[in-house]
Formats: structure tokens, C-alpha cells, sequence
């Protein structure tokens, strides 16, 4: 249906929301931390990962020194009951797997997939060997159609995702050595 408005509420205005907002608090708690974050939302995703692609060819920074990358895609609609979300890329370093362990999910079930390539930004960055995590909770039955609207979106939940990123990024940022990159 593309003559229908698409809103895009999970797809992916809660991902590009959760940047914004991840953003805004690390720089209004003037937190002190070892490493740079840079924060970039991509467009061209549908068409095949264009803006993240162009990105990771045409850097405005160095992109050896880059640590991970963090994608916050379709992270809206966490469910209320058994809440869990998908968390990819955990094969694309060494310590992925215990650096998320470590940290307080407040209940949130995380599961894991280790693949670096996928649907999605992520994969530009995977394909130039930095590890990647993928943050989602998953595909609906809105997906892609106009009924993605806000009305849908769990506001409580995405807080509790951007949570378990801000732990994920404090811990990134704190590190004195980069991580062990891995083919998945």
C-alpha cells in the first residue's frame, strides 16, 4: 500500500527516538567517559543500507579507532508480558556475550543472535569489521504498513530498552582497549 501514509512509529521512529533521547542524557548527565560516542541516524535503509553504507565509505571519523556500533531499530513495541528483546551481532566480538550479561535488564529477557549481517544498519559497519550490537524487539504484524502508528508503541518499554543501552554504552565508553572483532 503505498499510497497510504506510513508513520514508521517502530519502524523506525523508535529507534531514531531512543538515539535522540540516549544522546540527550549522556550529554545533559556530563558523564565522564574514556571514549568518543558519536551518534548518526541513517536514512535509505529499505533501499539497501544507502546512508549507512555512504557513512562507513566517507567517515567523518576514524573509523579504526570505533569501538562498536549500537543500532536501536524497531525497539517500540517491547511486550508487557514475558518482555524480551533480540540482540544482534553478539558474535562479532569476543566479549560481547559477557559484557551483556553484566548488565541489569531489569527483567527483560535478551536474547542472543551472533550474526553481524542482517536487515539493517549494522551490517555496514559489520563489513568493515567493527562488532556491532543490533537492539530490536522484534517484527509485527504492522511492519510496513500504515497501522505502525504511535498508538501501538510501548513508551514504558522503549525506557526500559534505552536502559539496558545506556548500561551497554557507559561500559563501551569506559573500556581502555577495543574489542576483540570477530567474524560471525
Amino acid at each position: 500500500d503505498s499510497l497510504a501514509i506510513h508513520n514508521g512509529a517502530d519502524d523506525n521512529a523508535s529507534g531514531v527516538g531512543g538515539v535522540m533521547e540516549l544522546a540527550s542524557y549522556l550529554a545533559s548527565e556530563k558523564i565522564p567517559l574514556k571514549r568518543s560516542l558519536v551518534f548518526v541516524a541513517f536514512d535509505g535503509e529499505e533501499l539497501g543500507i544507502l546512508g549507512s553504507r555512504y557513512f562507513v565509505k566517507n567517515p567523518l571519523i576514524n573509523l579504526k579507532k570505533a569501538i562498536a556500533m549500537i543500532n536501536f531499530d524497531m525497539k517500540g513495541r517491547l511486550k508487557q508480558e514475558s518482555p524480551a528483546i533480540m540482540i544482534g551481532g553478539t558474535g562479532t566480538s569476543l566479549e560481547s556475550e559477557g559484557i551483556l550479561g553484566s548488565l541489569d535488564a531489569g527483567g527483560i529477557k535478551m536474547n542472543y543472535s551472533p550474526e553481524g549481517y542482517g536487515p539493517s544498519d549494522h551490517a555496514s559497519f559489520y563489513a568493515e569489521n567493527i562488532p556491532v550490537f543490533f537492539f530490536s524487539t522484534g517484527a509485527h504484524e504492522d511492519y510496513h504498513t500504515p497501522d505502525d502508528d504511535w498508538d501501538r508503541i510501548n513508551f514504558e518499554g522503549e525506557k526500559d530498552v534505552l536502559e539496558i543501552g545506556e548500561q551497554l554504552i557507559a561500559v563501551l565508553a569506559d573500556k581502555n582497549e577495543s574489542l576483540t572483532f570477530q567474524e560471525a
